[in-house]
């Protein structure tokens, strides 16, 4: 009888990756003695408990304020023991998830005036009055601050190392759904792009957008999703 296929994402943290299942997430991270620690965790979303939540749009949603909540859980377990003086088995603290969490909140607001004000603004500046004229201009500007944000924050060297823990974490995905052992040897030729990579979904959200959106005012409106 072949296995049953499972679907596995994740995330790069802080010296590490998280990798989750639809029963289970685990973090692994490098402390700086060169070991790895690894902490496992059962969890089984909203959307499995409650089959009447899982519905488009509503599971959707459900599914990203998860994804949330076990990142920040993830990336506060990554910090401390990624930390010089981290300890082996660090207690758990509400003042540095609520840190973390505050942080990605902070982070929502700034990407939101940076991706989505900052351009429309600009392109107001055009004063075009074509819908279509005005979504390309808005989107082109959308695109080129997002491409020039991921370019300037990949010369920050501590970001830079998460981005190829992050590409790590593809290359591993792939050995593990062509039903290979998890190896180096295994995962290295892989490539480190994946079709469902969050940020490239980003992407074809902004290029798509360029040509489904509406202003709501012709002459001087904003334009909506």
């Amino acid at each position: 009888m072949p296995e049953k296929r499972i679907s596995v994402g994740g995330q790069a943290v802080i010296e590490g990756v998280m990798m989750r299942s639809p029963t289970y997430y685990a973090t692994a991270v490098r402390t700086p003695q060169g070991t790895i620690v690894i902490q496992k965790n059962r969890y089984e979303a909203l959307t499995h408990r409650f089959r009447f939540l899982n519905v488009p749009i509503i599971r959707g949603a459900i599914n990203l304020v998860e994804m949330m909540w076990i990142g920040i859980q993830s990336l506060s377990y990554s910090a401390s023991q990624a930390a010089e003086d981290s300890d082996p088995k660090p207690k758990k603290s509400a003042a540095t998830n609520l840190s973390i969490f505050g942080s990605v909140v902070f982070a929502l607001g700034v990407g939101f005036l940076l991706f989505f004000y900052l351009p429309l603004w600009l392109t107001e500046r055009f004063g075009i009055e074509s819908s279509l004229g005005f979504n390309l201009v808005d989107g082109a500007f959308r695109l080129i601050i997002f491409l020039a944000y991921l370019f300037a924050i990949a010369q920050w060297k501590e970001m830079k190392r998460v981005f190829q823990y992050h590409g790590a974490e593809h290359k591993t995905i792939y050995a593990f759904e062509n039903g290979q052992d998890l190896t180096v040897a295994n995962a290295r030729p892989y490539t480190t792009l994946h079709p469902r990579c969050g940020t490239s979904f980003l992407l074809v959200v902004m290029l798509v957008s360029m040509t489904i959106k509406r202003k709501l005012v012709p002459q001087r409106g904003w334009s909506v999703v």
